[in-house]
């Protein structure tokens, strides 16, 4: 089960870097786009600084192993990639031009 998540979470974070790019490289251009990518990022820290006090928590409370902690940054890096698609599709299909 650990094996399929792994691969999971790294398909995953995979696939959210390259669309990521996709829309970098469309940004270059359009000032739309770059609000796109702001905003985006706003919701991807916060994901992130979540995520980090989760396993942090985790870590202080429950003592993790060494494959709990890599299975736990692989999930957390998975949601934080989910976290920044999301963001990044939503907020191209509802911001509009000033």
């Amino acid at each position: 089960m650990s094996l399929i998540i792994n691969i999971t979470s790294i398909v995953v974070i995979l696939v959210s870097m390259f669309y990521y790019y996709r829309k970098v490289i469309a940004a270059k251009t359009s000032v739309l786009a770059q609000k796109v990518i702001a905003n985006a990022s706003q919701l991807t820290m916060s994901a992130y600084m979540l995520g980090l006090a989760v396993i942090l928590i985790e870590l202080n409370a429950f003592g993790l192993s060494r494959t709990k902690f890599v299975n736990h940054l692989l999930i957390y890096g998975g949601f934080v990639s989910l976290v920044n698609s999301f963001s990044l599709w939503y907020f191209s299909r509802t911001l509009k031009e000033d």
